[in-house]
């Protein structure tokens, strides 16, 4: 290599590590890491940048020029990197994110402060190393008991985000009386599964989970999702489709894909990313 040839190359360097820390930020909030993952590439950023600026910095100043120019341009290259350093490590604060663990239901959630000095919270469900944000009618519908949740913050914050800031001292009468009458629809449902057995439902593939037609009157079905262990079924939604033909896949991300037909041939599909508590309506043919 020639020395033109290492000038640029060390040129391109000290430019570099300005590049990839721009990328390092694109690249975060572009796709929503779980916390340790996303901190951890800000760390990793902040490593490549000043490494890069000390090589780089270190070979430009080893060139062969008037030595008063060198001082100079020493002196502003430094001056850069040490302002620049102050601004990167500002932005990745701002990027960075606090490691608020959550478990519930077996599964694993984050809630996260966005709003910096004032505090505003999101509820996000953990996907291997990425997360989905819920909105509000999904952390209402996941978080149905709070008291499962051994945090008190956490608990405290999902109070908030569910309740209102008066949800702190208490459940709100209305909410009382509402949670109640879940319990008891859910208590109903559960005596409705009494009769019938395991092999009743239609299974659904790649899961343990099934479809279980409780009661038909003419074309019209009513369906249960349930959770199947050996010989044993668990409630765990009521889907709103009534055509009397269904059948059911879970993918490898783990979301449940139900296919409805009624008695005109006409195609329903739906789609749950919660585990069957909720499900979304995709299309009718």
């Amino acid at each position: 290599m020639t020395l033109k040839d290492k000038k640029f190359l060390y040129i391109f360097l000290y430019l570099l590590s300005f590049g990839q820390v721009l990328g390092a930020l694109i690249f975060v909030n572009k796709i929503e890491f779980i916390p340790i993952i996303n901190n951890v590439l800000l760390g990793l950023s902040f490593l490549v940048f000043f490494g890069l600026q000390i090589l780089s910095i270190y070979k430009i100043l080893n060139f062969k020029f008037n030595k008063y120019l060198k001082v100079l341009v020493g002196l502003i290259l430094i001056g850069l990197c040490i302002i620049s350093m102050a601004y990167i490590l500002m932005a990745f604060a701002f990027a960075g994110k606090e490691n608020r663990q959550v478990a519930y239901d077996n599964e694993n959630f984050y809630i996260l402060n966005v709003g910096w000095f004032d505090p505003v919270y999101e509820v996000y469900r953990k996907n291997f190393i990425t997360m989905d944000k819920l909105s509000e009618d999904e952390i209402k519908n996941t978080f149905a008991d709070l008291n499962k949740i051994e945090d008190d913050d956490a608990r405290d914050i999902l109070k908030i985000l569910i309740y209102g800031r008066e949800g702190l001292d208490g459940e709100r009468p209305e909410e009382e009386n509402k949670n109640q009458d879940l319990k008891e629809v859910k208590d109903n449902k559960e005596e409705v599964l009494k009769n019938f057995e395991a092999s009743d439902a239609i299974k659904i593939e790649n899961s343990d989970y099934g479809l279980l037609e409780v009661d038909r009157a003419g074309a019209r079905s009513r369906w249960f999702l349930v959770k199947i262990s050996g010989d044993k079924m668990k409630f765990l939604s009521e889907l709103e489709e009534t055509s009397p033909k269904a059948s059911g896949r879970m993918d490898k991300d783990g979301v449940i894909h139900l296919e409805f037909n009624d008695i005109n041939n006409n195609k329903t599909t739906y789609i749950s990313k919660d585990g069957g508590r909720t499900f979304e309506k995709i299309k009718s043919q």
